[in-house]
């Protein structure tokens, strides 16, 4: 009986989303309900790659370029994508192809958030995927998981071909076991340890598993088959740690039979879409009220409104601050049973044309998150960064809820008729 590790379908899954730009690529498709042209495709993969709304054709082009002639066609021959019209007679269209690779739940995860997630340091996500694809490296984690102590690299490779040959280890022989120890030795646990995820001593010839590498603990592979890595390093639970600087798995929903994050926890993101995925994971997890704002229409993207818009058929109570009229007209339009207004100071109470302490995102009054926009450097790509925090007792939490709870109090009421609108406090942006 094959081991879950060694299918083919896990290494093409790894070999799939090694390269970031493959990732967003299916990322993109997975939310396209209709084929999408290559260059619409293009411009929209640059937009995320960059992190910023706007892109030259110079940058689109290149993408368009790496597209056509390699990332495509590679998906095409797997049988992930479709790609229609040769460019001549009709547009090119690229669309997602029925194909078993993306029914994972932790695929799927991972085509919602390709960067890996809040938190992830998306490079490292890169080289831990790439370094995983042959089979023979994830048994090998997966052998070392199961020992305490630092593993000789001969008895480690006795490990690897029982499990991958469905043997017994005493049936393991030595010419079966001499060129898997050749080839950890010199290609799979120095490649492992280069990414952090073991730590090998080649003048002792020993391994071990990294425990404390934050890839073992990220969702996506907590869910994945090498989930059985993080069951033996926590017990058999798949944890979700809590730092209080540094990467963070988001909060899990009880659902999925998860421990909550520490509640006394913050940790900061850095870039758009990290930022643009704890949003929606915050918008995903709200129960009873959340509350957003929004500067330009250039921050507000379909794939955030569709969260709102499920979150509030759930009942969930929506307000939405922004100055911009564009995002007020189209937020009515999508949701019109959201709390939309204009407001004049920011959630510090500051003038929002003196002051800007961040954007938020609130969910319950116990998640949140501030993120902000430095556009300062001319010609620079704006530097997107946040600070996010959850619990009733984080001191994030506290403070945004002490300036913004009594003024979604009384915004609430001033719509309800039971306050004068001109006595109610204006709404914190």
């Amino acid at each position: 009986m094959s081991s879950p590790l060694t299918t083919e379908r896990l290494t093409t899954v790894f070999d799939v989303f090694a390269d970031c730009r493959r990732r967003y690529l299916l990322s993109i498709l997975d939310e396209q309900s209709e084929p999408i042209a290559v260059d619409a495709l293009a411009t929209e993969l640059a937009v995320r790659e960059r992190g910023s709304p706007v892109v030259t054709d110079d940058q689109v082009q290149n993408v368009a370029i790496e597209l056509v002639h390699n990332h495509v066609p590679r998906l095409v021959d797997i049988g992930v994508v479709t790609d229609d019209g040769d460019g001549d007679d009709e547009p090119r269209t690229i669309a997602l192809a029925d194909h078993p690779l993306a029914e994972a739940d932790w695929v799927g995860a991972l085509l919602e958030n390709p960067t890996g997630g809040p938190g992830v340091d998306e490079s490292a996500l890169d080289r831990t995927i790439e370094v995983l694809q042959p089979a023979r490296r994830r048994i090998a984690c997966a052998a070392l998981a199961r020992q305490r102590d630092s593993v000789p690299v001969a008895d480690l490779a006795a490990m690897v071909v029982a499990r991958t040959d469905d043997v017994r280890l005493v049936d393991v022989d030595e010419a079966d076991r001499k060129p898997v120890e050749t080839q950890l030795t010199h290609g799979d646990l120095p490649a492992l340890a280069d990414a952090g995820l073991v730590e090998f001593d080649r003048s002792s010839a020993t391994a071990e598993l990294a425990a404390d590498a934050d890839q073992w603990h990220a969702d996506w592979l907590a869910a994945s088959p090498l989930g059985e890595i993080t069951d033996a390093l926590t017990g058999g639970r798949n944890r979700i740690r809590s730092v209080d600087t540094g990467p963070a798995a988001s909060e899990a929903g009880s659902e999925k039979g998860r421990e909550p994050r520490a509640t006394g926890a913050c940790w900061t993101l850095e870039g758009r879409e990290s930022v643009i995925a704890r949003g929606q994971e915050i918008a995903d997890a709200a129960s009873e009220e959340l509350f957003v704002t929004v500067p330009d229409a250039g921050l507000l993207q379909d794939r955030c409104l569709d969260r709102w818009r499920a979150a509030a058929d759930r009942g969930v109570d929506i307000y939405v601050g922004s100055q911009s009229t564009e995002v007020q007209n189209l937020v009515r339009s999508v949701i019109p049973e959201a709390t939309v207004c204009e407001p004049r100071f920011d959630w510090m109470n500051f003038p929002v044309d003196q002051f800007h302490h961040g954007r938020v995102v609130c969910a319950d009054r116990e998640t949140v998150m501030l993120a902000t926009i430095d556009d300062s450097v001319p010609g620079a790509d704006p530097r997107v960064t946040a600070i996010s925090g959850h619990g009733r007792e984080n001191t994030l939490v506290v403070l945004v809820r002490e300036h913004i709870g009594p003024r979604l109090d009384r915004l609430q009421s001033q719509y309800d008729g039971t306050t004068d609108a001109e006595e109610a406090t204006p709404l914190p942006l």
